[in-house]
Protein backbone atom coordinates (compact mmCIF):
# COMPACT_ATOMS: atom_id res chain seq x y z
CA UNK A 1 0.00 0.00 0.00
CA UNK A 2 1.61 3.45 -0.95
CA UNK A 3 1.57 6.14 1.39
CA UNK A 4 -0.93 8.13 -0.26
CA UNK A 5 -3.60 4.92 0.42
CA UNK A 6 -2.68 4.41 3.66
CA UNK A 7 -3.35 8.76 4.53
CA UNK A 8 -6.71 7.95 2.60
CA UNK A 9 -7.74 5.24 4.55
CA UNK A 10 -6.66 5.96 7.63
CA UNK A 11 -9.01 9.37 7.01
CA UNK A 12 -11.67 7.52 6.08
CA UNK A 13 -11.11 5.74 9.30
CA UNK A 14 -11.34 9.04 11.35
CA UNK A 15 -14.45 10.40 9.40
CA UNK A 16 -15.88 6.71 10.27
CA UNK A 17 -15.03 7.07 13.92
CA UNK A 18 -16.59 10.09 13.78
CA UNK A 19 -19.73 9.01 12.23
CA UNK A 20 -20.30 6.26 14.68
CA UNK A 21 -19.37 8.44 17.47
CA UNK A 22 -22.56 11.18 16.44
CA UNK A 23 -24.75 8.16 15.71
CA UNK A 24 -24.11 6.79 19.65
CA UNK A 25 -25.23 10.27 20.81
CA UNK A 26 -28.23 10.49 18.24
CA UNK A 27 -29.46 6.93 19.56
CA UNK A 28 -28.43 8.07 22.85
CA UNK A 29 -30.35 11.12 23.07
CA UNK A 30 -33.57 9.51 22.00
CA UNK A 31 -33.05 6.07 24.19
CA UNK A 32 -35.74 5.94 27.33
CA UNK A 33 -32.75 4.85 29.51
CA UNK A 34 -29.46 2.59 29.09
CA UNK A 35 -31.21 -0.63 28.21
CA UNK A 36 -33.00 0.99 25.31
CA UNK A 37 -29.90 2.20 24.23
CA UNK A 38 -27.48 -0.72 24.04
CA UNK A 39 -30.62 -2.67 21.95
CA UNK A 40 -31.62 0.03 19.46
CA UNK A 41 -27.40 0.48 18.70
CA UNK A 42 -27.49 -2.96 18.20
CA UNK A 43 -30.24 -2.94 15.93
CA UNK A 44 -28.83 -0.67 13.87
CA UNK A 45 -25.35 -2.43 13.48
CA UNK A 46 -24.00 0.76 15.70
CA UNK A 47 -21.03 -0.47 17.49
CA UNK A 48 -20.91 0.25 21.42
CA UNK A 49 -17.22 0.72 21.65
CA UNK A 50 -15.42 2.02 18.67
CA UNK A 51 -13.59 -0.84 17.20
CA UNK A 52 -10.06 0.18 18.24
CA UNK A 53 -10.67 -1.91 21.52
CA UNK A 54 -11.12 0.91 23.93
CA UNK A 55 -13.09 0.72 27.07
CA UNK A 56 -16.49 2.38 27.75
CA UNK A 57 -14.65 3.95 30.81
CA UNK A 58 -11.77 4.80 28.63
CA UNK A 59 -13.43 6.05 25.59
CA UNK A 60 -13.83 9.75 25.19
CA UNK A 61 -16.83 10.69 25.94
CA UNK A 62 -18.47 7.30 26.85
CA UNK A 63 -19.99 8.53 29.95
CA UNK A 64 -23.00 10.10 27.72
CA UNK A 65 -23.62 6.85 25.82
Amino acid sequence: MSDRDASIFESERELDEESVRRAQRAVASHSIDADDCRTLLSMLGIPLVPADSETLSGAAGAETV
